[in-house]
């Protein structure tokens, strides 16, 4: 989803606050082009709100007083009082899963569509940070009666060593410039932390819940992370005497418990999503698996042990030791690793019970805990790998947590091609959202297909495609997401590192298209069709001749995958087609067709990385003019006649 059209959604939205609330006083009184304005901030307040904290009474927290009329306010009217804004627009305070009170202080800045691709002036978030470095001294002169009264509170909270978090909200991108300034501020404080949400952060969240279904962090919540601290837990005796748990000790250490419901629904109550940090999969919002589990949970109670298979739990060393007698122990860290499902469904089935429902769920619920001690990150990989393996997981789906795959995904957003890094995590199969992203003209393409791409045309690797495709049938183990260390053939690392580029992905990806729709009219669904064919490596024989040409053409200086990038997005790609036609005549010229003669050769250039080598170097050798490729006739050429 381009920039531009998440803002244009967005926009959408704010339209329909200012539409719900159009009986608002501040509301009413906007008029002209500057009112329009002013009512779209101060909707976007209200959709920040909304959004998150899923608070829809907005009132009692909105205080820039460009934004209060009479009766907003703690005073009959705010004539006479002009706070500048004071980079105040929200104050909210509430309190955290362990009963801390925090102090959120939010500056916002609506823009027009104009300036939502680019980045937010350095000036505004050092006058925001001047701001709120002014609200810490305490002092703020001069301010409306409501927001003077929130002033009132967050001092006595300070007084009271209270934490604090400052908040700047952008409908543009975030500046990295700032960051230095972010830094200097913070030195000294303490229980203070500073966040930017920028376009980009709203647009991850935004796809987090609408077509993944998955909670996004709320910045206006205190998160603890429980892989970091001790994790109290109540554990079930059934027949104290005979201790009522099992413990293993080789070679690592672990015990397996019974539990109640009620223990589950206080530990995601207090840390959330973070429980499953290292699983496979977060849990759906909404599914059939999850309504299955809470009908059990409320409706037949006394049947879930028998029908659920339980959850797994890593936690750190120290390891606990446990009397016989215990009811309750602190576990050094926690992640749940299997039974996200069970874990949310407990949670929404007993937080909606009533309480004599609760309290019949308490009595007749057992759920069994199985707890391992870490091992290490290796062990704890397999473990997730291994415990997860009755559900159909694919190998790419216990690398989905990397922070590389974290970061192609995003960067992926602000194409039209949007890259998945598990199986079904942008909810497909629901045809709402499926018809949603036709119309809004995304694409989900599988970090497979990318990866896949990415070696053999920029890694110039078409043999490890190949030959990573015949051992598939075989093993069921995909090498392209399994590391070096867990087999010597692992390609993870050589294809997922610190200079994997998702424009270079996104490159290799339209040159690929051009070759299946454009010259053998494919469809790119055929895409597994294709590992037995040499199209890989006239894909990475592509980069070359194109280098090549683009270097004599042009220059060096000339990025390549940017290049065709734009090429391919203004429908320009009548040189890509004719050098894909000298290619195809070179490759001809050195190897002959495929399906008259396969011989030794051509097995050689399909399995052995050298002997594709060499033809590379042949081509890269080759000293020809641009002429050659640029007096090409584009007539259909028949590529399909190499198979």
């Amino acid at each position: 989803m381009l920039t531009k059209d998440f803002y244009q959604l967005i926009d959408n939205e704010l339209l329909a606050i200012i539409e719900k609330y159009k009986d608002d006083a501040f509301l009413k009184k906007q008029k002209g082009v500057q009112g329009e304005n002013n009512k779209k901030s101060y909707a976007f307040l209200i959709w920040f709100l909304d959004f998150y904290a899923k608070r829809t009474e907005y009132l009692p927290y909105i205080t820039d007083s460009n934004s209060l009329v009479n009766g907003h306010t703690t005073s009959n009217s705010n004539d006479g009082f002009k706070d500048g804004d004071a980079s105040c627009d929200l104050i909210v305070d509430s309190v955290d899963n362990f009963g801390n009170k925090v102090f959120y202080i939010v500056q916002s800045k609506w823009n027009n569509a104009n300036r939502c691709e680019g980045e937010i002036e350095r000036g505004e978030v050092v006058k925001a940070l001047n701001d709120f470095e002014t609200i810490l001294r305490g002092d703020v002169k001069n301010v409306n009666p409501k927001l003077s009264k929130k002033l009132e509170e967050l001092y006595e909270h300070l007084k009271n060593n209270g934490d604090i978090k400052f908040i700047f909200l952008c409908l543009c991108k975030k500046n990295v410039k700032v960051e230095d300034n972010i830094q200097s501020f913070l030195r000294g404080q303490e229980r203070t932390k500073v966040e930017i949400i920028d376009i980009d952060r709203l647009k991850i969240d935004y796809i987090d819940r609408k077509y993944k279904k998955i909670e996004p962090i709320n910045p206006l919540e205190n998160y603890y992370d429980p892989q970091e601290i001790k994790v109290p837990i109540q554990i079930e005796r059934l027949n104290a005497k005979n201790g009522n748990y099992i413990r293993i000790d080789k070679p690592f250490d672990a015990y397996v418990f019974l539990i109640r419901p009620k223990t589950l629904f206080n530990l995601f109550d207090k840390y959330g999503f973070y429980l499953f940090y290292k699983n496979v999969r977060n849990p759906l919002l909404q599914s059939q698996f999850n309504e299955d589990i809470e009908r059990t949970a409320t409706d037949n109670p006394e049947y879930f042990w028998y029908y659920n298979n339980g959850i797994t739990a890593i936690t750190y060393s120290p390891f606990p030791r446990i009397r016989s007698q215990a009811e309750s122990l602190e576990l050094n860290g926690l992640q749940i690793i299997n039974g996200a499902q069970t874990v949310y469904s407990i949670y929404r089935s007993y937080k909606n019970a009533s309480p004599a429902k609760k309290a019949q769920m308490d009595e007749e619920i057992l759920i069994t805990l199985r707890l391992l001690k870490s091992g290490g990150k290796d062990f704890d990989l397999n473990v997730t790998r291994f415990t997860n393996s009755q559900n159909p997981v694919q190998d790419r789906d216990f690398c989905a947590n990397d922070i590389i795959q974290e970061r192609l995904q995003n960067d992926f957003y602000n194409t039209k091609f949007w890259y998945e890094k598990r199986r079904g995590e942008f909810r497909q199969d629901d045809e709402i959202i499926k018809r949603e992203l036709n119309d809004k003209g995304v694409t989900i393409i599988s970090n497979i297909i990318f990866a896949n791409v990415y070696l053999a045309y920029h890694l110039q690797d078409p043999v490890g495609v190949f030959n990573n495709a015949q051992q598939i049938r075989t093993t069921k183990k995909d090498l392209l997401f399994i590391s070096h260390k867990e087999s010597k053939d692992g390609l993870y690392e050589k294809v997922f590192n610190d200079l994997t580029n998702y424009q270079d992905m996104l490159c290799a990806y339209y040159i690929f298209d051009i070759l299946l729709t454009k010259i053998l009219n494919y469809e790119f669904s055929d895409f597994n069709k294709f590992s037995n064919t040499p199209y890989y490596h006239l894909l990475a024989l592509f980069k070359v001749a194109f280098t090549k040409y683009i270097h004599k053409k042009i220059g060096s200086n000339v990025n390549i995958s940017t290049y065709i990038i734009k090429l391919y997005e203004s429908d320009e790609i009548d040189i890509i087609l004719k050098t894909f036609i000298f290619v195809y005549q070179f490759f001809k010229n050195q190897l002959g067709n495929f399906n008259i003669n396969t011989t030794e050769k051509h097995i050689k250039f399909l399995t052995t990385l050298t002997y594709y080598e060499r033809v590379r170097e042949d081509l890269e050798d080759c000293d020809f003019n641009i002429s050659e490729i640029e007096t090409i006739e584009k007539a259909p050429i028949g590529i399909w006649n190499i198979l």
